[in-house]
């Protein structure tokens, strides 16, 4: 599978509490206890860039993440917390960029003055999926020639077989944490090279409905036991497709 990502970051310029102003604004007090006119609200001066953590990509969570920031007499956040979030991995990454961002701060009277301010961030995400290929099958084993290793054997060549293997140590998938918190489900095929020992040898990800689960599905895979395949009266090394599915419900039951 493919995966063309366009990220794309949109830093929402910040209001007072509601819409902002470069000149006279009505913004929130130090102390939160009231509201203060000022004759120039703050501005942003520094490149605002939080990073868009590589779990959120996956899992395709996105969002606008409402910040609530005290800005000093300097220009500097002083204080930081979340207004309204999207997602912890969302609001964390965006308080941690606000924390270094740079203001103009806002006028009083031609003297720099303390209030809060409302910054917006946007974490977008676009994203095209092409699947190649073709959905492999469970009885799709591929025998290893006798003058070649089992580490060598292709994925991609169909042989038939007497006997496949026969699964007799299962291993559940761990369902990722971030995928439980987000509510995400899918489904994962590996593609496992059985050993003539009945081991699993490698494992790879053929096809996927959300690569956050990729990984769960490959360790699971590989601590699998299975009967050998056999051929001619003797055990040989084959490659077996298992499919693994995250559910929630199943999860919780």
């Amino acid at each position: 599978m493919k995966i063309k990502l366009v990220l794309s970051l949109i830093l929402i310029a910040f209001l007072g509490l509601i819409a902002q102003q470069k000149e006279g604004a009505k913004l929130q007090k130090p102390d939160e206890s009231g509201f203060i006119e000022v004759d120039k609200a703050p501005t942003l001066k520094s490149q605002l860039k939080p990073a868009y953590p590589k779990l959120a990509k996956l899992a395709g969570i996105e969002g606008t993440v409402y910040l609530k920031l005290l800005i000093n007499e300097k220009g500097s956040v002083e204080k930081a917390k979340v207004e309204q979030g999207v997602k912890d991995m969302l609001d964390n990454s965006a308080l941690e960029a606000a924390k270094k961002a740079l203001f103009s701060p806002a006028m009083l009277n031609n003297k720099g003055v303390k209030v809060w301010v409302i910054l917006p961030v946007a974490f977008k995400l676009e994203v095209e999926k092409k699947g190649e290929g073709r959905l492999l099958k469970y009885d799709e084993l591929v025998p290893i020639p006798s003058n070649q290793s089992e580490d060598d054997l292709p994925m991609d060549k169909f042989v038939e077989v007497e006997k496949m293997p026969d699964i007799i140590n299962q291993v559940n998938p761990v369902y990722p944490e971030e995928a439980k918190k987000n509510g995400i489900e899918g489904r994962v095929w590996v593609k496992a090279l059985v050993s003539k020992e009945g081991n699993v040898k490698k494992a790879v990800a053929v096809k996927s409905d959300n690569e956050i689960f990729n990984q769960s599905a490959i360790e699971a895979a590989m601590k699998y036991a299975f009967t050998p395949a056999m051929q001619g009266g003797k055990p040989v090394a084959v490659w077996v497709v298992m499919p693994f599915k995250f559910e929630l419900d199943k999860e919780k039951k």
